[in-house]
């Protein structure tokens, strides 16, 4: 049985230049393309699914593209993402003739951001003021708002609760006046449940959420070419499979692209609805290489957003390095370990982490057929199974699903660790292949981590 077989194994436990971007032949479709596998070392070479040409396919596990819902303007300071207020703030300049102009949102965590004011100090990231709110319900019953500054200006301070529209004003006067704070405006409805803690903020409305990609021809043979294909989910929904586009790479050449999804956008290959929001996967398939080793031609990537869209040299937040080589499919199992280290189970070490699960329907053998798994997850400590099992149904060929906040999601308590297996319902077909990835995110500083699941069965 699948229980006691985990459960034997979590008690154990006691991846220059490109010269031609073009459209391939094929038009646009949903399917997922043909996937070329490098046969393992070893393997039979006449066994099915071997390849023997001078070609394979590597893969970007995780994409995403977001955008602010203000357009990128950066106005909106979006805080408490579990239960959102929206803080806006336009300062007046009494010793330029009053003149007025909006703040600059620089967000920081979750509770916490600031304001720049470049209309009027021609300094994009200067703080100016700054704003606090924090879930003040076990305490009180509501929100608590915190405000302070570094300026002499004049502003409003404005924030709407999200879920009722309510909005408070807070006013400062020109000079030394202090900052303030406000701990009963903002009182939870009765309807509102306990608090609740947001998963990952890779999703965050404050800022862009990008994707950078580097595809290497890392040979000496000139006329390699990379064939990508995105497949994604936008508005909540798997939509399928962008066209395939080749890039050509010449000798020892590498193709750049700060946003691969803006760029497939650029193209007309994706609408711009899908380059405000979107996550996927990206296939790349390498072909006319001088054999079938795996460094002669690699892809990287890195999901990220700006610490200060306004202000780009002040640099990142995001995933550590995607480095894809053979992913890790499986027709039977994948393991990994996922982690929640938030509320009371804070570690010095470790900070405020949260588990997300990512899990993606590869088709690896071209089947075209949907698959539905299973998650688990069990103590490391005990082997026993801790929490709910949870059921992702019919992910379509190349869709990425997430669980947010897996450890909430599935009930976990308890225990600040788990491992996670994810089995495959296809024991008749033996045919539907699984890759998966779990996100962990510091909530406060919104650092982020990729671990990539191994294969535990039915390995491809």
């Amino acid at each position: 049985m699948k229980l006691s077989r985990h459960v034997l194994v979590a008690s154990l436990a006691v991846a220059g230049l490109a010269s031609i971007v073009s459209a391939a032949e094929a038009p646009p479709t949903a399917r997922r393309a043909r996937i070329s596998r490098v046969p393992l070392r070893g393997a039979d070479p006449k066994a099915a699914g071997a390849v023997t040409t001078s070609s394979y396919s590597v893969e970007v596990p995780y994409v995403q593209s977001f955008a602010p819902a203000d357009g990128g303007q950066g106005n909106t300071l979006v805080l408490n993402a579990a239960h959102s207020f929206n803080v806006t703030l336009v300062a007046t300049d009494q010793h330029n003739g009053n003149v007025t102009g909006p703040g600059v949102a620089l967000p920081q965590t979750d509770t916490f951001g600031y304001f720049s004011l470049p209309s009027l100090t021609s300094n994009p990231s200067n703080p100016e003021v700054f704003v606090k709110i924090l879930d003040g319900r076990p305490l009180n019953g509501a929100f608590w708002v915190f405000y302070g500054h570094l300026t002499d200006l004049i502003y409003d301070l404005t924030v709407v609760e999200n879920a009722t529209g309510a909005t408070h004003t807070y006013h400062k006067d020109a000079g030394n006046e202090p900052g303030g704070f406000d701990t009963t405006t903002f009182v939870a409805p009765s309807s509102l449940g306990a608090p609740t803690t947001k998963a990952t903020q890779l999703l965050t409305p404050n800022a862009f959420l990008r994707t950078s990609v580097d595809i290497s021809n890392n040979t000496s043979t000139d006329g390699v070419n990379a064939v990508v294909q995105y497949c994604y989910s936008s508005a909540g929904a798997f939509v399928g499979c962008t066209q395939q586009r080749t890039i050509s790479l010449q000798h020892f050449a590498n193709f750049h692209q700060d946003d691969i999804v803006g760029y497939l956008g650029s193209l007309g290959d994706l609408p711009q609805s899908a380059v405000a929001d979107s996550s996927g996967t990206l296939l790349v398939t390498f072909s006319n290489l001088p054999s079938q080793q795996g460094w002669e031609g690699t892809v990287a990537a890195n999901t990220y957003n700006r610490v200060s869209e306004v202000d780009p040299t002040r640099g990142t937040v995001g995933c550590g390095q995607q480095v894809s080589l053979f992913f890790q499919s499986a027709t039977g199992s994948l393991v990994g370990t996922a982690r929640n280290t938030t509320a009371g189970a804070r570690s010095a070490e470790a900070g405020s982490i949260s588990s997300t699960l990512g899990i993606h329907n590869t088709d690896a053998m071209g089947t075209g057929d949907t698959v539905t798994v299973d998650v688990t997850l069990y103590d490391p400590s005990s082997g026993l199974p801790v929490g709910n099992a949870l059921t992702l149904s019919d992910l379509a060929p190349g869709e990425l699903r997430f669980i947010d906040d897996l450890f909430n999601a599935a009930a976990v308590t308890g225990v600040t660790s788990a491992i996670v297996f994810v089995d495959t319902r296809n024991a008749t077909t033996n045919a539907a292949t699984v890759e998966g990835f779990i996100l962990d995110q510091d909530t406060d500083s919104l650092d982020t981590r990729y671990h990539e699941m191994s294969c535990a069965s039915g390995c491809f």
